[in-house]
């Protein structure tokens, strides 16, 4: 584990963390998609606090941006590409078990794709 954690490159994880949340912060939002996904997602109360889903997005976010960092390290986005893409297969697919519409379901994964493409843009130019 020490080994791996010495092969992170701690700057462009930081950068490419917190360009992916905000971009989450604007997708979801009434800026780009909140009103389709809302009334896709099959919007009732919410069972939880806000901070709890934030706070697992801001994790499982900053692990993406680890592994994109880890996986372009030779300068191939290969696989980080194949990473993103089995993410949001398993949105995808989530997303259509759970009876989201469409357009519910692509937005979600899309999300995991232009937040995919800001971590390689990020770990390519840092």
């Amino acid at each position: 584990m020490e080994t791996l954690l010495q092969t992170i490159e701690w700057t462009p994880v930081l950068v490419s963390f917190a360009l992916a949340y905000v971009l989450g912060w604007l997708w979801y939002s009434p800026v780009m998609f909140y009103e389709k996904w809302m009334k896709g997602k099959g919007a009732g109360v919410m069972e939880h606090p806000m901070w709890m889903p934030m706070s697992a997005q801001a994790g499982a976010t900053f692990l993406f941006a680890i592994v994109v960092n880890l996986a372009t390290a030779d300068g191939d986005i290969g696989h980080a590409m194949l990473v993103a893409l089995t993410i949001a297969g398993f949105i995808k697919a989530n997303g259509l078990f759970q009876g989201k519409t469409k357009w519910a379901v692509t937005i979600e994964t899309l999300y995991i794709l232009a937040m995919a493409l800001i971590m390689i843009g990020v770990n390519m130019v840092l």
